[in-house]
């Protein structure tokens, strides 16, 4: 059943139209209800009918940025719901508006925003405090299955158990987890079949009092490891942190997508489980370098979906992103006898020179010895990213393309010079998957 949850509303700063009859912004809020259903959220905004406010509200929304649709929202009396403090939409992102006339509840009108998220803080559940369970998507429905044995049970009793060796719980900072599926039944006295529903979900348990940036950070490392291990956008429906203070719960709406849930390592040359690559050593590095791992990830699941100039430039980027700014300094070459030594030398280099210059355009070219002379005091910057790949361990050699061609084919899409790239060798350069087998191909 979705749950109503009822408040005032106002657009601090928003002006958006003075001239609208009986609605005064600054002075007026407006009655709002949000409506959560399973997998849809609904902002409702009532305003009077014989105001122009939800054409107005329409014409305001599609002069925004509308993944930050929420920040412009302030809540008020939201606390009229029982035990509920406070509710959220500073993250949440305006999907879709619907208006209409038939979008009427006595003398009021109301506007329809779907919004993607909303985060609810609650009044402390005592006997839960220091634990949080965090609901995955369907596509996180494989992360789980592996931890369980089939279902087995005669008359009335059922179970299913967990692998053997596979019911610990791993470690994260001050923290500790495991995948596991919530068990419900779906069951209609009007039906002879009753259904046992297993949810997918990682269950958190704190060792001590932890804050909700560091428990949602432990949490989203987990997905955004699991994202890349199985090589699809794994995400979080329904969270629930169990804090000292507040009890907090996150919805978010699925989005429609067309991977498949499966995936591995094979293509890194890495033939590890999702069990055993949580039981490497991972964490440290993972919080220490959590944002570049957010963001990298994401570009690597968006290359799995686009066409394949698109995808070698993510990759591509990827790369560099990893290999940060060029931190090399430039050195100079070990020079014998004293400076003033070296400048005669370098005249009587520049008189050899010049006698292979027309006497007319002499002139220019002492010019230009000028700038190159001191430059030739320093050694040959080396490749950065053919010093970051030997750093990283990654041997060139092995390739599939020699790495000046994987550069020059960079910027040749860059460029636009794509009209005599081969498809083999996009094929080559790029990640090629077949069915849960990724590999390379060389």
């Amino acid at each position: 059943m979705p749950e109503h949850y009822k408040f005032q509303i106002s657009f601090p700063n928003i002006d958006f139209d003075k001239a609208i009859l009986g609605f005064n912004q600054s002075l007026t809020s407006l009655k709002a209800e949000l409506i959560c259903a399973e997998n849809d959220i609904e902002l409702r905004i009532y305003y009077s009918s014989n105001t122009d406010f939800g054409r107005k509200f329409s014409l305001w929304a599609s002069s925004i940025n509308w993944r930050t649709f929420g920040s412009f929202i302030r809540i008020q009396n939201e606390n009229q719901n029982y035990g509920l403090e406070r509710i959220a939409l500073n993250d949440s992102e305006l999907l879709r508006i619907q208006t209409g006339s038939q979008q009427i509840i006595g003398d009021l009108s109301y506007v329809i925003a779907k919004i993607n998220t909303v985060k609810f803080y609650w009044i402390s559940n005592p006997e839960l405090i220091n634990t949080a369970e965090f609901y995955l998507n369907d596509l996180g429905f494989n992360l789980v299955k592996d931890y369980y044995s089939v279902l087995f049970g005669l008359e009335e009793e059922f179970n299913i158990s967990r692998m053997n060796g596979m019911d610990n719980y791993y470690t994260i900072g001050a923290s500790e987890f495991r995948p596991e599926f919530n068990f419900w039944l779906r069951d209609s006295r009007d039906d002879s079949v009753a259904t046992i529903v297993k949810e997918p979900k990682i269950q958190f348990r704190y060792k001590s009092n932890i804050t909700e940036e560091a428990a949602l950070k432990y949490a989203d490392l987990i997905r955004i490891l699991a994202s890349f291990y199985f090589h699809s956008p794994i995400d979080f429906i329904t969270s629930k942190l169990y804090l000292p203070d507040n009890t907090i719960t996150i919805q978010k709406t699925q989005k429609q997508t067309n991977f498949s849930s499966t995936g591995n390592l094979w293509g890194f040359k890495n033939f590890w489980s999702f069990h055993e690559l949580l039981n490497s050593t991972w964490q440290e590095n993972s919080i220490k370098n959590y944002a570049i791992i957010k963001k990298v990830t994401d570009l690597f699941i968006h290359s799995l979906s686009v066409h394949n100039t698109s995808k070698y430039l993510i990759l591509y980027n990827i790369v560099e992103i990893i290999k940060g700014k060029d931190s090399q300094i430039k050195s100079k070459f070990s020079l014998k006898g004293t400076e003033s030594d070296r400048k005669i030398k370098y005249q009587e280099a520049l008189n050899m020179l010049l006698e292979t210059i027309e006497e007319s355009e002499r002139d220019d070219f002492r010019n230009k010895w000028q700038g190159v002379s001191s430059k030739l005091l320093f050694k040959p910057m080396k490749s950065p990213i053919l010093e970051f790949l030997k750093k990283s361990k990654f041997d060139p050699v092995s390739f599939p393309l020699d790495l000046k061609k994987l550069i020059d084919l960079r910027d040749d899409i860059i460029h636009g010079s794509t009209e005599n790239l081969e498809h083999e060798t996009l094929e080559k350069a790029n990640w090629r998957f077949h069915s849960n087998r990724p590999h390379l191909i060389g």
